[in-house]
């Protein structure tokens, strides 16, 4: 079976190889099926720019980019979660 083409549709010699596999990692995050919060399945997409809907249960949220959850928010949470056990 022939290899698949990356997700990047970029087959020119325009914008350096470096930039290109970035913007196809990039894709590849946006495009990945994630673990709902709620209901615990993988069927999170995401809808647009940092908005993110389970497919199964229907519950939608602001998250990041390209990623729901990022290190960012997963650092703030951790800090909430230590300040509310004081």
């Amino acid at each position: 079976m022939p290899k698949r083409p990356p997700m990047a549709k970029l087959r020119t010699a325009r914008y350096g190889l470096r930039v290109r596999r970035q913007y196809e990692a990039v894709l590849a995050k946006s495009k990945a099926l994630y673990k709902c919060p709620r209901c615990g399945v993988h069927a999170l997409r995401r809808v647009r720019l940092g908005i993110w809907r389970c497919k199964k249960c229907g519950f939608e949220f602001a998250g990041g980019a390209w990623e729901p959850r990022t290190s960012i928010s997963t650092a703030a949470e951790a800090g909430l979660a230590r300040v509310t056990e004081q």
